[in-house]
């Protein structure tokens, strides 16, 4: 296979294994049709780097998987209407956020709470990011917001069209308690739940608590952390003590809680 890139004399290569952190004595990566082939000593690669298309020296910098969002609610392009801010995916892309994964489309302007509007935005969101890559992102999007609208059915309509993803924590429930249907019969249907997790973060919406967590099941606890107000110590430790959920801890959470999660988790 012809070698497009190659990227040599680099400090250091990280490889995105947190527990295997560097590529000990990796200097040099190569590249084909954007994939890479090849990471090691350019003493063992050398003939491949001097067959390559494009050689780029990176001089001693560090070289580094894209970091991954796994919060970040797009609508549709590359806007935000609750921000007013265009662009800001591709803007993303410069800081080293090269994919993002949606929890729902909350902030389209006017969103349905109906089945068929709910559905419809889901796959709408899905299917224009599946073909549009702001600044060469991936954007995991149409996450389906549940509802109490929401049959079993429908279920069965989002998994056959490709929907993976759905979030609980802005749907028209009374009490969160409520959306235990709604959460089992996406999770029968290979779909991955993440709930809010603490204080309400939009009008409309409401707290959810341990209690709810512990009774909904999801897969992920959202923002454990924060987002903005994170669950109590007691809350905290009772999700990591009594559920398989994974935990997403936030940038923009509470500090002082994110740290006692990782100190007691580790």
């Amino acid at each position: 296979m012809m070698t497009d890139l190659a990227i040599v004399n680099i400090g250091t290569v990280i490889s995105g294994d947190y527990e295997n952190p560097l590529v000990a004595g990796a200097d040099t990566i190569l590249a084909s049709d954007g994939v890479i082939t090849a990471v090691g000593r350019r003493q063992d690669l050398e003939a491949e780097v001097n067959a390559a298309a494009v050689t780029v020296d990176a001089v001693g910098t560090t070289v580094a998987p894209g970091l991954i969002d796994s919060h970040c609610h797009v609508v549709l392009g590359d806007y935000t209407p609750r921000q007013k801010t265009v662009d800001f995916l591709a803007s993303y892309v410069h800081g080293g956020i090269t994919s993002v994964v949606s929890p729902g489309e909350i902030h389209a302007q006017g969103r349905p709470h109906d089945a068929v509007g709910v559905k419809a935005l889901a796959i709408a969101a899905m299917s224009c990011f599946r073909n549009f890559h702001p600044g060469g992102m991936t954007v995991h999007a149409g996450a389906v917001v549940l509802e109490p609208s929401l049959t079993k059915q429908d279920f069965a309509d989002l998994q056959s069209a490709g929907v993976r993803l759905a979030k609980f924590g802005f749907g028209l429930y009374e009490d969160p308690a409520d959306g235990y249907d709604q959460v089992r019969w996406a999770k029968e249907h290979g779909i991955k739940v993440m709930c809010h997790s603490g204080g309400a973060s939009i009008p409309g919406s409401k707290p959810i608590t341990p209690d709810h967590l512990l009774y909904l099941a999801p897969h992920v606890c959202g923002h454990i952390n924060g987002g903005p107000t994170s669950l109590d110590a007691a809350g905290v430790d009772k999700i990591i003590d009594e559920t398989e959920m994974a935990l997403q801890l936030v940038q923009a959470g509470n500090l002082q809680s994110s740290l006692r999660i990782l100190h007691k988790v580790h």
